[in-house]
């Protein structure tokens, strides 16, 4: 085991490579490689055996096995397309990420989450994804989730996807952010994901200028690395050059000393990161990697 102390730091589930059929095997696993640790947990592909409905009987059992391994969930993933072009599935879609914010406070889970879809059923790059209308539509469905967040008093999470997302840019999430002005509704933090798939210019003045408008709604973020690739299925236009982002953070080409520098900068460094598109293999290479990088900013 290699400890971190600095961070509020831990994984998301499901990047250890296997389902779990208890909570327990969950917090043993996570905590043999760092103690405490936070969890970025999404029930159906964490668990060979999720229950299709969430209870706050199953949140609690499973928020009491993982406490006795000092592991808790930071974040209640929710895979859902917000966008999604047909209303039938659009409508159970939204009943399952409402049912993860009534449960999310019996699981000690400070944030339910979730990317803001496509108008492609497929979650992939549509243009019309940016167009006025889906944007009124897109707005509606925040603010009827947004009711049942804070109804249960929780707080509901967003994270922007560049060049595919109808969340795409800091810009974007900043005027969602402003326009409902809730506590309950804040941003995942993803520096990868939202980063252009083409790349920027001027890595420091981008994030510069993306941590400090989104400062005030950082609730968590995620932690991985890109390369360049000639081809990303979900963005069927682009020519490559394109960014594949699902890299073990330290094995790509980000910046994360300057990126680790910005948060410091912009006091966001103290909210749950959880590492994604890890291999449980180089794992402890991952965390000595963030706890050396993050200590150099």
């Amino acid at each position: 085991m290699y400890p971190i102390r600095m961070l509020d730091l831990g994984f998301r589930t499901h990047d250890f490579g296997r389902k779990f059929a208890t909570a327990d095997e969950i917090g043993e696993l996570a905590s043999s490689f760092r103690r405490p640790s936070c969890l970025h947990l999404a029930p159906n592909k964490a668990f060979l055996d999720a229950p299709g409905h969430l209870t706050d009987e199953w949140a609690a059992a499973t928020r009491a096995a993982l406490s006795r391994y000092e592991v808790r969930v930071a974040i209640l993933g929710c895979y859902i397309n917000p966008a999604h072009p047909d209303s039938d599935v659009l409508e159970l879609e939204l009943r399952k990420f409402e049912n993860g914010l009534e449960v999310a406070g019996s699981l000690g889970a400070s944030l339910v989450a979730t990317e803001t879809g496509s108008l492609d059923a497929r979650n992939i790059r549509c243009e019309d994804t940016w167009s006025d209308r889906n944007w009124s539509r897109f707005l509606r469905t925040v603010e009827r989730l947004l009711k049942t967040a804070e109804k249960n008093n929780v707080t509901m999470a967003l994270e922007a996807v560049a060049d595919k997302n109808t969340i795409d840019t800091p810009e974007r999430m900043l005027k969602v952010m402003e326009t409902f002005e809730s506590p309950h509704l804040r941003c995942l933090f993803d520096a990868v994901n939202i980063m252009p798939i083409k790349g920027v210019p001027d890595f420091r003045a981008y994030y510069d200028e993306a941590v400090s408008m989104l400062s005030p709604y950082i609730s968590a973020m995620h932690l991985k690395d890109f390369v360049w690739a000639d081809y990303m299925p979900n963005y069927p236009f682009a020519e490559g050059p394109v960014k594949k982002g699902n890299i073990a953070i330290g094995e790509g080409l980000m910046p994360w000393k300057t990126i680790f520098g910005i948060y410091r900068k912009y006091k966001v460094d103290n909210v749950p990161m959880t590492l994604e598109n890890f291999n449980p293999e180089t794992l402890e290479n991952s965390l000595r990697y963030v706890e050396t990088t993050f200590s150099q900013a």
